[in-house]
């Protein structure tokens, strides 16, 4: 079988971000880091970076050529995609990227694509689907967990999560608890429509979601591209996803040759 490709979302880096020249040459750039496409290609399939270029019929053409699409991490989601103002404690935000991501997002659910969301990814989904955000959580929901990470190696452990019993995850690692890092400042407030919790953090924080009704939506909120070369139990997430969609396309081949046979 051809090895599925999917779609990773990029950072969008401007030239003179934040009134600072960023490069010897005054050009706006996207990126990523190299963990986000190695875990794709480590779990078996072939990762392709998307460039932010808002045009709608380069993300549908590119969209007609991938089998799923990743939303990686990354800025704050603008307040105003979910109808609030601008909070104390609010990050840095791109709206570059919002907007392109939600426009990319918006056609890939409406193909019914595969989608795994991490961190700004799983933010980005609940907003869609008309949730909303707490914009800081020292500010507005204060807890004993640092969840906004510390000086520690990326794959270090910050607190456990709870994987619900009825839920992907739980079926994916067979355990009700897992040991994950921490790289956010914003969480979930109100739950997407449509949209279920299939982990939390000892806190009470929601640390996953998936999308019951959807051929495969699922994101989870802390990084476990950072965390597989360490703890190899990490990379069942992209395994799964990644297995998803080899298990689809089989399906529609086999579809396909029944009605030609």
């Amino acid at each position: 079988m051809i090895k599925p490709l999917i779609g990773c979302t990029t950072y969008f880096v401007s030239a003179f971000e934040e009134n600072k020249h960023r490069f010897a040459v005054a050009q706006d750039h996207f990126t990523s880091a190299i963990d986000d496409p190695l875990s794709i290609q480590q779990a078996g399939g072939i990762p392709m970076p998307i460039p932010l270029i808002d045009d709608e019929g380069y993300i549908d053409s590119v969209l007609d050529r991938l089998d799923g699409l990743m939303l990686i991490g990354g800025s704050d989601v603008s307040p105003r995609y979910y109808g609030q103002p601008y909070k104390k404690g609010l990050g840095h935000m791109d709206p570059v990227r919002d907007n392109f991501e939600m426009k990319l997002l918006d056609k890939a659910v409406r193909k019914n694509m595969p989608i795994f969301g991490i961190c700004r990814g799983l933010q980005l989904i609940n907003v869609y689907f008309g949730g909303t955000l707490i914009q800081d959580l020292e500010r507005y929901h204060p807890t004993e967990i640092n969840h906004a990470g510390y000086m520690a190696p990326k794959w270090s452990t910050a607190h456990n999560v709870k994987l619900l019993k009825d839920q992907a995850l739980y079926t994916c690692f067979g355990k009700e608890e897992l040991a994950v890092n921490s790289f956010h400042h914003q969480v979930i407030d109100k739950l997407g429509d449509g949209l279920e919790v299939a982990a939390v953090a000892e806190d009470g924080i929601i640390e996953a979601i998936v999308h019951p009704s959807y051929p495969f939506l699922l994101a989870v909120q802390w990084h476990p591209e950072m965390m597989f070369q360490i703890d190899q139990e990490q990379l069942k997430l992209f395994e799964m996803f990644v297995d998803f969609i080899n298990n689809r396309k089989t399906q529609s081949q086999q579809l396909c040759d029944y009605v030609n046979s």
